[in-house]
């Protein structure tokens, strides 16, 4: 039988992908390094790994943070005959995974990198658009931070902050430094109009590769909160402030839980050759890192069923049939704009 394993499956977004399976009737084993899990899985220990998996397994790896990863899941599952979607932010480890793709098609698996709000909804929100041929495609991030504000994102974030970021610019990657930049993005209610900085995402390498007409693509966080907006900035430019905001980062995750916004959003602001453009996403009042596991959910639900076309690495236009998307997120409360 196939079997959807969670890798991460203790952590918040791990555990989100493992309730919303079972909300559809179906039973998930919760994988995690330590010992109290249905599974126990390192997913930077190939013998672990081994142990663990078998041939046919459907692996959603939210072990995060993905910058600080190898390749060693998915190489484990080349060998094993194991799929793999991922909730992966990181465009370092979407190239590494890139490079691994005539072996991940040789090996007749399905990798499915970044199957989350970048790059999968990204991709869906893009067709559900209309735009043939996009030009330029920014992605907003609003964060429920009262939600989402865990060791993993924390140091996800960190991470971007600590050398330049890179961001598609005139057709190639560029290095900037984060949360230099700021873009404003206008969700509707509850979270309304934002401004966002400069982040890193996938979405820079995987869209092109879908739409090759894609010249800029760019990633910006909104956390709503200008202080917070400000020391991030300044951490991104001197060392010193980075290290002071390491040191209490731990602190800083409990005042963000007390005092961080409650409602989130996910958008995109998309345009084509003609300077014609379209503003489409998702909004929730509490819980809209829904909009996150929700692309994992539906392919390795559709996978473990045999209902998954294609093998390889696929592309993010194809992880989640975008209209089912939509259906999906509405049944689970999250309302989409921008799509009459």
């Amino acid at each position: 039988m196939t079997r959807i394993v969670v890798l991460g499956g203790r952590g918040w977004f791990g555990a989100a992908a493992a309730e919303w399976l079972r909300r559809d009737g179906i039973r998930p084993l919760v994988a995690s390094r330590r010992p109290g899990a249905d599974l126990v899985i390192d997913a930077e220990d190939p013998a672990s790994i081994r142990a663990a998996l078998g041939e046919r397994d459907v692996v959603i790896d939210a072990a995060g943070p993905f910058q600080r990863r190898s390749t060693a899941l998915v190489e484990s599952c080349m060998t094993l005959g194991c799929d793999v979607v991922d909730l992966s932010d990181s465009l370092d480890y979407a190239q590494r995974l890139h490079q691994l793709g005539p072996g991940i098609e040789n090996a007749g698996i399905r990798v499915l990198t970044s199957c989350s709000s970048v790059s999968a909804v990204s991709a869906a929100l893009v067709r559900l658009t209309g735009v043939k041929e996009p030009v330029r495609l920014s992605a907003v991030l609003a964060p429920a931070t009262k939600n989402t504000s865990t060791a993993a994102t924390a140091q996800s974030l960190l991470s971007s902050l600590e050398r330049p970021i890179r961001v598609r610019r005139g057709g190639a990657l560029l290095e900037r430094r984060a949360f230099s930049e700021v873009l404003r993005f206008s969700f509707p209610s509850p979270v309304g109009s934002v401004r966002g900085r400069l982040g890193e995402s996938p979405d820079g390498l995987l869209l092109p590769l879908v739409w090759p007409t894609l010249r800029d693509v760019d990633f910006w966080i909104a956390t709503r909160r200008p202080v917070l907006d400000a020391l991030l900035a300044a951490a991104a430019s001197h060392r010193s402030v980075l290290r002071v905001v390491r040191v209490m980062q731990s602190v800083g995750r409990k005042v963000t839980k007390y005092f961080g916004a409650r409602s989130g959003g996910f958008g995109i602001d998309v345009e084509d050759a003609s300077g014609a453009h379209a503003a489409t996403g998702f909004v929730h009042p509490a819980h809209s890192y829904i909009v996150a596991v929700a692309p994992a959910v539906l392919a390795a639900r559709d996978i473990a069923a045999g209902r998954f076309r294609g093998r390889g690495l696929i592309p993010p236009d194809r992880h989640v049939d975008p209209q089912e998307l939509v259906a999906w997120l509405e049944r689970a409360g999250v309302r989409p704009f921008g799509l009459d």
